[in-house]
Order: structure tokens, then sequence, then C-alpha cells
């Protein structure tokens, strides 16, 4: 449950300061997941049991101007993928227009996944870790990467005059990289990008269908870097009362990655596949998904890898509600990957199964 929080207002009814501003709205919100893994690889080791104790806190601002404009940013306090850190994340700004479009600036986001339709699948914290010489993707938005320097535009819904449609369009714009001197990296990061997405969402009968995807396209800063990243992506799902099915696929190549010589590699022939359902039934939601993934990669100057890295998954959960903002689970998940190069082979210390039991509460 959000709390609407009033600031400022106290201080200057305090200390009497006429013409102070009233402070933007602010609500928070977060979740705190806490529960058991067990993990077995492949390499024959025995099964590693863990606790896992995941948090997160957001704060969000907001402010509507005299013209119906609303003025919206926050902060996190806390964050599931930097738990333990102590760092702060801010969010960049968003106006939200009076006819329903909106504009987000500064990390802004990409089109190429905002757009994408939700696939289903398996809920937990389960899971065998990877490598850093494993290349695979194991999602569609592998290629979601932008320069904070940059926006994102959404249309409002029924686009266009097409009902159920809805677009976007994203940019962002960061400067070149010497290529010599003490500037110089190997490191890739996300230069200049553009993306545009695009969903639609029709009924037919009982069902309703949301189709989504995107279109990326991104240039390296880097020395030593000097392909592009683009990809394509789409998903679909079919939502018939308690049931939702869905289906996902992407391709292209990608950057980014580097290896222990801090050498510049990229991604080639980049496929993966998601697919999954869930079905709702009173407080319960049953969720199975699999995913599948593969790319062959390269070092700057050197030959293509002749086989590709894969990743293959499979998994499903059970989330029961106990109680108002209490969500009891238990996931399972399957994992195989192979390692390509000269050759193709399993990496068992990646590859394995895992349990997960525990709760999450939001508020």
């Amino acid at each position: 449950m959000k709390k609407e929080l009033l600031l400022a207002s106290a201080l200057t009814a305090s200390f009497g300061l006429a013409g102070v501003a009233e402070a933007a709205s602010a609500t928070f919100s977060g979740n705190h997941r806490v529960g058991m893994i067990s993990s077995d690889t492949n390499a024959g080791a025995d099964a590693a049991n863990t606790t896992t104790q995941v948090s997160s806190f957001s704060v969000s601002l907001s402010e509507t101007t005299d013209s119906g404009i609303v003025i919206s940013s926050g902060f996190d306090m806390a964050e599931e993928s930097g738990a333990g850190s102590g760092t702060q994340d801010p969010s960049g700004l968003t106006l939200t227009f009076t006819s329903g479009a909106k504009l987000d600036l500064v990390e802004a986001g990409s089109a190429y996944a905002s757009q994408l339709a939700a696939v289903p699948g398996e809920s937990g914290e389960q899971g065998v870790g990877g490598s850093t010489t494993l290349s695979a993707p194991e999602g569609l938005d592998y290629a979601d990467a932008n320069d904070t320097l940059g926006f994102e535009f959404h249309t409002a819904a029924d686009a266009f005059g097409v009902d159920g449609l809805k677009a976007s369009v994203s940019a962002s714009f960061n400067g070149d990289a010497p290529s010599t001197g003490s500037g110089a990296s190997s490191s890739a990061a996300v230069g200049s990008s553009f993306s545009v997405g695009a969903s639609y969402v029709t009924t037919a009968g009982d069902t309703t269908v949301t189709i989504g995807g995107g279109l990326m396209q991104a240039e390296a800063v880097g020395s030593l870097v000097t392909v592009d990243k683009q990809s394509t992506a789409i998903a679909a799902t079919a939502a018939t009362g308690n049931l939702t099915l869905g289906v996902g696929y992407a391709m292209g190549d990608d950057f980014g990655n580097i290896d222990a010589a801090a050498t510049a590699a990229y991604l080639k022939d980049v496929s993966v596949t998601t697919m999954g359902a869930k079905y709702v039934s009173g407080d319960m939601t049953f969720s199975i998904g699999a995913k599948s993934g593969s790319a062959k990669d390269q070092v700057q100057g050197a030959a293509q890898s002749t086989f590709s890295d894969t990743y293959n998954s499979m998994g499903a959960s059970v989330d029961y509600v106990v109680a108002s903002g209490v969500t009891a689970t238990i996931g399972f998940t399957d994992v195989a990957r192979e390692e390509g190069g000269n050759d193709q082979v399993e990496n068992t210390a990646h590859s394995g199964s895992s349990w997960y039991i525990g709760a999450n509460i939001s508020f």
C-alpha cells in the first residue's frame, strides 16, 4: 500500500515563509523478499544451500502544472539488483501530457523493449549462475541499452486513430571515444542509439491478444569496438479468462562483452526464444516458462567462433497470496549452458537445477 507524503509544508507553516512554493507530492513503495535457495550444478559437487534477502524501496515524485501537464521523477533508496550496495539510483524526468502521451528525459530507456508483450515465466529467486565467458543471452531485451543522455516518446492510447495501438520512439546521444591517449578504452559503451516500438491489443471473443515489438540500432563508444548493436524483437500473449499464454523471439548482433584481458568482443547471430503460460486460480498463480538463446562471440581482430554459446532453461512456480501484500512462492528452474568456440561442450559448473521457497512482502 502506497503512503502519501506531504513534504516541506510543515516547514513553510512553522517559519512563516510567505511565497515559498509547496512541495511536490511524493509516494513510496517497495518490497522485501526472504527465502531459501538450493542449487545443484552438473559439475558433480554437492548441492549448495543458501538464504536470500532482497529489498527495494522507491520514492516517486510528481506535480501537475496549471496546464495539466504532469511532471514526475523519483529515486530508489534500495534496489533489488544492488542489494547491500548502499547506492541510490535516481530516475530521469517524465512529462505526461493531457492527451495521455509521455516524454521521458534523461536515462529514458528504449522503445525497442518498452513495447514488448510480457511473456509469462516462473517466479522466484532460484537459478544457476552464469559465467563471463558464456555470451548466449537469456531474454528478449538483451540489446536494450542506451546512454543516459536521451529521450523516449510514448504516444497516447489508440495512436494514429487505431484502437488498441501504442507506439514509441527513443534516441540517445553520446560522443565518440578517443582512439589513442588516456581516454582510449577497449570497453564498449553505447554511444548514439535509435529505436522504435509498437504494441497492439485486440479482443477476439473472450480472448485478449497483445502483440508488441521493436527495432534497435546503436553505435559503440570504445577505441577497439567498431561494430554496431542492432536487434529486432517481437512478443505476443493471449489471455482467456484466468489463462495467459505467450511467446517471443529476438535476433541481431550485440557488443559489450569484455574478457579477462579487457579485450573488446561482440556477439553475432544472436537468437532468443521465450515461451510461457500462467493460470490464476483464486489466491494461487501457476506459471511455467522456457527460454533458449544462442550467439557466436568474437574478439575484435580474431576469427569468429565456429560454434555458438547456448542457453536453455525450463522452470515452474506457484505463488500463493497469504495475506494482503504477502505472497509465498515455490519455484524451480533447470538450466543448461554450452560454450562455443572451436567446439561445443556443456559448461557443467554453470548448468544444473535450482529450487526456491520464500515470501515476498510488498507495500
